[in-house]
């Protein structure tokens, strides 16, 4: 019994997959952050420019997510919304930290 359960446990995806591409996307957006303030660009500008920043980090932390969450059980096209959700997440967050630096 207790070799069954180990197996299971063994046998679950790992959510440190998650941890690299996650820490690239975010390093990525901190640094276009500080390149967009830098460049004294407008809190709107960096709204729409940030939608479209870091593309190759973005794909690679969708791509682990969905990974993941298909391992543990999750349907394609769900996995695949949550982590389009996640990913944009992480760029509104950005979005409101420019916003917030910008107007102090």
């Amino acid at each position: 019994m207790i070799a069954f359960v180990i197996a299971l446990a063994l046998a679950a995806p790992n959510p440190a997959i998650i941890d690299a591409p996650r820490k690239a996307f975010q390093d990525c957006l901190r640094s276009f952050e500080t390149n967009q303030r830098q460049a004294k660009v407008a809190a709107d500008s960096y709204s729409t420019a940030v939608k479209s920043a870091c593309q190759p980090e973005a794909a690679a932390l969708e791509d682990a997510l969905v990974k993941f969450d298909t391992a543990m059980g999750t349907k394609r096209p769900a996995a695949l919304a949550n982590a389009q959700r996640d990913v944009e997440d992480y760029r509104l967050t950005s979005d409101e930290r420019y916003r917030d630096l910008m107007s102090n």
